[in-house]
């Protein structure tokens, strides 16, 4: 995996719980965004049973620090699939709003690129 994945799939976990719920909407949009981004089942599996062992703060510590070290382009498609997970429920709560504004301030990215990113592509299929 590289580190643009890595990044994902740190900030997409803690993005889909959040706000204490993790739906099958939101699993369904975490499949999705693994298929897209070449991370297979077992990778994803691999990770999963990884998080087990870590706080939310060590797990957002290590999102943010591999975030960090991508590109500036990569760092826009992360969190362009953060958008989009967000979304996918079909309402963007309260806390999911706050945990993107604080990643984005924390790796130098502006919302609005983001969100211009974001509207450009296709939402998350919900099948």
């Amino acid at each position: 995996m590289n580190i643009r994945q890595k990044a994902l799939l740190y900030l997409t976990y803690l993005l889909a719980y959040t706000d204490g719920e993790f739906d099958e909407h939101e699993e369904h949009g975490i499949k999705y965004i693994c298929k897209e981004e070449g991370i297979s089942d077992d990778e994803y599996q691999n990770f999963m049973n990884s998080c087990q062992e870590n706080s939310e703060r060590e797990l957002f510590e290590s999102g943010v620090d591999l975030v960090e070290e991508c590109s500036y382009e990569d760092k826009i498609a992360v969190f362009v699939w953060l958008y989009k997970l967000a979304e996918v429920d079909g309402q963007v709560h309260a806390k999911e709003v706050r945990f993107l504004l604080y990643s984005l301030r924390r790796a130098s990215i502006d919302f609005d690129e983001v969100k211009k990113a974001a509207q450009a592509m296709p939402a998350i299929p919900l099948s």
